[in-house]
């Protein structure tokens, strides 16, 4: 959610969803703290939660030693779409990783800009530089990066 706001492309997602529902501890992360930091993207995501596009959910109580390791959001975010019987959005390997296992579909920041590109909600320029941009945040590696431009290449 916070990649894809800050390539301006959250829009995207919400008309797919119509709506995104996060847990409390991803709304702390990513406004609360965010905002701290002063990014852009976390006044754009509580703007968003107060026009009810982005809803923020208190889950029910759940045994976190049920999982490995994880941050506090990805737990929360696993444990929301599995009592909410819903899609979950991750970057981690780890967490996806655990979503598989749960049974859940988990989707990636990468792999939603593809979809934007195969729907032509994104043209092949902006696409590419959308992946570029993505890299530059140094949290996906090279290889990823140049798959998914290939992909792009492919596609178009």
């Amino acid at each position: 959610m916070i990649h894809l706001t800050r390539l301006g492309k959250i829009t995207f997602l919400l008309n797919v969803t119509g709506q995104i529902t996060i847990s409390r501890s991803v709304y702390e992360e990513v406004v609360t703290e965010g905002k701290k930091k002063n990014y852009m993207e976390s006044y754009i995501i509580e703007n968003l939660v107060n026009e009810g596009k982005i809803v923020v959910k208190t889950l029910k109580p759940f045994d976190m030693s049920n999982y490995p390791p994880l941050g506090r959001g990805e737990l929360e975010s696993l444990e929301l779409a599995r009592q909410m019987g819903d899609n979950v959005m991750l970057d981690e390997k780890k967490a996806r990783n655990v979503a598989r296992i749960m049974g859940l579909n988990a989707q990636t920041t990468i792999a939603t800009i593809f979809e934007m590109l195969i729907v032509k909600a994104l043209g092949k320029q902006e696409y590419s530089n959308n992946i570029k941009r993505l890299g530059e945040s140094g949290w996906i590696s090279a290889d990823i990066i140049q798959e998914y431009l290939e992909r792009g290449e492919k596609h178009g």
